[in-house]
């Protein structure tokens, strides 16, 4: 068995770093789509993948984190600290940037899914929108069989909707309820509030149409006043503190 390196962990000042003169990585600048995703990705998570160098202070690897750190203003930064000669310094330099680990697609796919459903950003992960597409259609697809259903015969029916229906399309949600009742929100959000809500309420003038009547569209001032306020009292207990409305109304 061969020994091993000695390693240490010690804050060090990014201005006595030294990135290494051969190292194979593209540069990176601001607006490059890796630099973008190197700087979300301390943004969101903080410095938790710390650079290693070797004992002079050459950078092994982390160049590209050495400079994001850097344009986002860190001075200093934890860095591991191995004893390698140049050799092996080199070797690890490539080793780092080239050893990667194989998926396991169905745990992969899952873990996607799971935080596409609770609406987490999936660029920070590292994967683009196609990548994440593929992965998903790849693993999830698989199940999917034809169930004959005739869409083009369901379509001459007429459609109808009961109070309590959630209708949903990927993340998308329209639920048939009250808007004036707690319940509808509770059943629509869950724990979740809304960022922006636009509302387009009855205008109360009794509208009638070739394709029929508004219901609930003549009501009593007084009723439709508490109409209104039922309705933008619950809009308002359910949106975020820094949430925006759009109403039309006249």
């Amino acid at each position: 068995m061969t020994s091993q390196p000695t390693m240490e962990i010690r804050e060090i000042r990014l201005s006595e770093l030294h990135p290494a003169s051969y190292n194979p990585r593209k540069k990176l600048k601001k607006g490059d789509k890796e630099y973008e995703k190197i700087k979300q990705s301390l943004l969101k998570f903080g410095y938790v993948d710390p650079i290693i160098v070797n004992k002079d202070l050459t950078v092994i690897g982390g160049h590209q984190r050495l400079t994001v750190l850097k344009d986002l203003d860190y001075e200093t930064a934890k860095c591991v600290i191995v004893d390698l000669s140049k050799e092996d310094e080199k070797a690890l330099n490539i080793a780092l940037n080239k050893i990667t680990g194989q998926w396991d697609d169905q745990l992969l796919a899952d873990l996607l899914l799971d935080l596409q459903e609770s609406d987490f950003n999936l660029d920070l992960t590292g994967f683009e929108p196609p990548e994440i597409d593929e992965i998903l259609t790849n693993v999830h697809d698989k199940d999917l069989s034809d169930d004959d259903f005739d869409v083009e015969e369901e379509l001459k029916k007429p459609t109808f909707s009961k109070r309590g229906d959630i209708w949903q399309l990927g993340k998308h949600r329209v639920i048939c309820g009250d808007s004036t009742k707690a319940e509808t929100y509770d059943q629509l959000l869950g724990d979740k509030k809304a960022n922006l809500v636009v509302t387009d309420p009855p205008y109360n003038v009794n509208v009638e149409e070739t394709a029929g009547k508004i219901l609930n569209d003549n009501m009593p001032d007084s009723d439709f006043y508490q109409f209104l306020f039922d309705m933008f009292t619950q809009v308002e207990k359910h949106m975020e503190s820094d949430g925006s409305i759009y109403v039309f109304h006249a």
